[in-house]
């Protein structure tokens, strides 16, 4: 196993480490995984908003989260979130308990696990790359720099025709203006009968943290989810963080369609609110029960979001069907 850093990437820590030269601070990798190897192309800085101390550092996660999707779309293959970095003061090259929970996570968004990288100054600038499996298990692997050591197809931009061709089909109605590509409200009907029994009747206690302290415990939680839903099932959402929960937002030809996250300190549970009813939630969840929702199928290695687009078509039909009719009705005078 060994990661390659494009020279850009590279670069990127560098200028982060020697911009924050006194603090710790940080960065998230977009990159593929091919086979055995991890190809690093953009590296992500952490944010106007993160914090930056001699020994703690923590990301600005909603700047961050809007770079990565607007950075990896910039690629003519997508790139995925596949890792983090942070520095650690002097030679401290392990990692803390904290950082443990924070790996995990990441690790967590992919079955080949991620990468998480340490910087250290002592006094020359030192990186050292581990990978970092589902179990938290931790390998230290050798990296290479260079474009020249990473596949062409993923350091390739999309070309202008490529965004002249993406506006043009972005602006027919079947596809913009009628319904999203995935609709996140059939994904949840679709995994509804897996979470009913996880049905919360009594009154969820309002936290008594603040709302931003709560509200960030919340996004942690739900990160594995988001990234799941838009990458793996192409669902279009934004992401609204307010008060101390956090919603899944999507228009749709029938209106606003929003799930709510929520956590309760007095049952130190997450929950999730969908049709006006709470569930209780745990990290990973809805990719869980979506693979689940694949086995009891029975369609194989088919993805079962085929299933939501055939609805969605079949939605749209109807609904330009009923315009024709409403038009004819009127040249009629009916």
């Amino acid at each position: 196993m060994k990661v390659v850093f494009s020279d850009r990437a590279y670069a990127a820590v560098l200028a982060e480490t020697t911009e924050k030269i006194k603090t710790e601070t940080g960065g998230l990798f977009l990159g593929a995984v091919e086979r055995d190897t991890w190809y690093i192309v953009e590296t992500i800085d952490p944010g106007p908003k993160s914090i930056f101390e001699v020994a703690y550092f923590e990301y600005d996660q909603q700047y961050t989260q809007h770079l990565i999707n607007k950075v990896a779309n910039l690629y003519d293959e997508k790139l995925n979130l596949i890792g983090l970095w942070h520095r650690h003061p002097g030679s401290f090259d392990v990692f803390s308990g904290t950082d443990d929970g924070t790996n995990t996570k990441y690790a967590k968004m992919r079955p080949e696990g991620a990468i998480s990288a340490l910087v250290n100054i002592d006094p020359k600038f030192r990186l050292t790359v581990y990978h970092v499996g589902q179990s938290c298990r931790y390998k230290k692997i050798q990296y290479d720099v260079g474009n020249d050591l990473i596949p062409v197809q993923y350091l390739k931009l999309k070309t202008p025709q490529r965004y002249e061709d993406m506006m043009q089909e972005m602006l027919r109605p079947h596809r913009n203006e009628l319904q999203p590509s995935v609709s996140l409200n059939s994904f949840m009907k679709t995994l509804k009968p897996l979470f009913e029994d996880r049905l919360y009747i009594k009154k969820i206690e309002k936290p008594s943290h603040t709302d931003e302290e709560i509200r960030e415990k919340v996004v942690d939680a739900v990160l594995s989810d988001i990234m799941f839903m838009s990458d793996e099932i192409g669902i279009k959402m934004a992401v609204i963080q307010q008060n101390s929960y956090v919603a899944f937002v999507q228009d749709t030809v029938d209106g606003v369609m929003k799930v709510f996250f929520a956590y309760s300190e007095a049952d130190n549970k997450f929950f999730f609110q969908y049709e006006g009813e709470n569930y209780i939630y745990e990290e990973g969840l809805l990719e869980e029960l979506y693979h689940m929702a694949e086995e009891k199928s029975g369609i194989g290695n088919q993805p079962l979001y085929t299933s939501f687009q055939g609805q969605f078509e079949h939605e749209s039909r109807k609904i330009i069907n009923g315009v024709f009719r409403l038009i004819k009705s009127d040249r009629n005078g009916d």
